[in-house]
């Protein structure tokens, strides 16, 4: 019998948050990000599941909290949480 694999389109951008505390990386938090297209189409909510990072071969110092994500060219808003607090909203547009 044949197996049939489905596929995302693979990641072109890296969503990620920076936290510091004292100007110092946090190591462990609870993130929560969702981020959705304002434009040229209107999409839903996507719940981006959160890693903790950091950049190979550096310190911890490089912390950062996020995953890769595949976003086509449009607007988008993304809302960041920390710890259960109150929710920060960003926006962004991606070129062609």
């Amino acid at each position: 019998m044949p197996m049939l694999l489905s596929h995302s389109p693979r990641p072109n951008y890296h969503m990620v948050v920076f936290i510091e505390r004292d100007r110092k990386p946090v190591e462990k938090a609870n993130v929560t990000m969702l981020y959705k297209q304002l434009a040229p189409r209107k999409g839903t909510w996507t719940l981006l599941p959160v890693v903790r990072m950091h950049v190979a071969r550096k310190s911890l110092a490089t912390t950062h909290f996020g995953n890769n994500v595949n976003l086509a060219p449009g607007d988008y808003e993304i809302i960041v949480v920390v710890n259960h607090n109150a929710p920060t909203d960003f926006h962004f547009e991606l070129g062609n």
